[in-house]
């Protein structure tokens, strides 16, 4: 099978990332891949698929910035590569149009899929259900999110898969002291240290966990919280950091990636994930699991399927600054709850997270796909 990959991005991001990994599985399986992604803004995505070894279409420029001449062009340029390609599997909103427009008079032999994992892509829409409806399956993160499409567009549950989302489980692992980011923060062994690993914007839900240190200082004085990340939203967190009180309790230890993230992870005692990001499979929750670590999670999307209520970690309500506050008490206040917490989460990734079991799921869907009539017009739930 010759598959495209498309993604109107040129950074590697949660998305990305996932794209990237999605490749390996396809080559390792005997298919071949091409990588298309926004090309005429400089970012790290195109090295990384270099590096990788995968083909990119160079041709396409595939960026959210339109320009009505550019898009034309992309649609003509796509068209004559569909002519190759037996499967299309577009992750943002404009490609997946370029690829619509494109596919016209050949959906007899492509089949086009779009990844529609986190909350903005279920809100209804005529032009989002019209998308949908003309697409020969859909990706979600979660059951529930499968569910809402069907309900909101009418679409055939036959189409719509729930992929799990993946994490290297031997890279993501629990580590030895001495800390690094301890040390670079100068927080000792023995004070308790929970960390935000997001993008520092306002829907990331910073300014919540801030205020629930404030609320969660009396009961556990010790607390220290590490912002890991850079973002917009970082000058008035800062603020908001100060006008608390917080500027010793609340430390900003700015962006960590690649081997340096896993050594941040590692330098935790759980880890705070309030609110999923583009990345609709919330990469960052099965990290830290991986590593070990409890989770105190939103109680929505991806994140409220992955932690389990007591078992792996702890689900507040979106918002609830209380409980957020109670949850972080009870967690700095136990270590032997959360080591019992983070051992049963990283065996829960081990067992559903891990990239052979998404690879399974990926490649069932792709068949599946495969083997339903195209679509016409539309798609409908049966019986519709």
């Amino acid at each position: 099978m010759n598959v495209l990959l498309t993604l109107s991005s040129a950074s590697v991001t949660g998305p990305a990332d996932r794209l990237l990994g999605d490749a390996r599985l396809l080559v390792a399986a005997g298919h071949a891949v091409t990588v298309a992604h926004d090309t005429r803004r400089e970012g790290t995505l195109a090295p990384a698929i270099e590096a990788a070894g995968f083909a990119r279409a160079a041709e396409l420029a595939l960026c959210r910035e339109v320009r009505p001449l550019e898009l034309a062009r992309d649609v003509r340029r796509l068209r004559a590569r569909l002519r190759d390609v037996d499967l299309v599997h577009a992750h943002f909103s404009h490609d997946h149009h370029v690829a619509l427009l494109a596919a016209a008079g050949l959906r007899h032999k492509v089949r086009l899929i779009r990844s529609a994992e986190n909350e903005a892509n279920l809100r209804p829409g005529f032009g989002r259900g019209l998308a949908y409806r003309r697409s020969d399956g859909i990706e979600v993160a979660t059951k529930e999110r499968a569910e809402r499409l069907v309900a909101t567009f009418g679409l055939d549950p036959a189409r719509i898969a729930a992929l799990p989302g993946a994490v290297d489980a031997e890279r993501f692992s629990p580590g030895e002291a001495p800390s690094r980011l301890r040390a670079t923060l100068g927080v000792p062994p023995e004070v308790p240290l929970f960390g935000i690993v997001a993008r520092v914007k306002p829907d990331r839900r910073h300014a919540d966990l801030v205020a629930a240190l404030a609320l969660a200082r009396p009961d556990a004085p010790e607390l220290r919280i590490a912002v890991i990340g850079r973002g917009e939203g970082e000058p008035a967190l800062r603020a908001e950091v100060e006008r608390l009180g917080l500027g010793r309790s609340v430390l900003f230890a700015g962006y960590w990636a690649g081997d340096d993230l896993v050594e941040a992870y590692r330098g935790l005692d759980a880890a705070v994930w309030l609110a999923e990001g583009n990345d609709g499979s919330c990469r960052g929750v099965l990290e830290a699991m991986a590593v070990g670590l409890p989770v105190i999670a939103g109680n929505e999307g991806a994140s409220s399927e992955i932690v389990e209520e007591g078992k792996t970690g702890l689900l507040v309500a979106p918002g609830d600054v209380s409980a957020l506050a109670a949850a972080l008490t009870r967690l700095a206040k136990e270590p032997r709850e959360r080591r019992a917490l983070g051992e049963a989460g990283r065996a829960r990734v081990r067992d559903r997270y891990v990239w052979r079991e998404r690879g399974r799921a990926l490649l069932e869907l792709y068949e599946r796909i495969r083997e339903l009539p195209p679509v016409g017009r539309a798609f409908r739930r049966r019986g519709g």
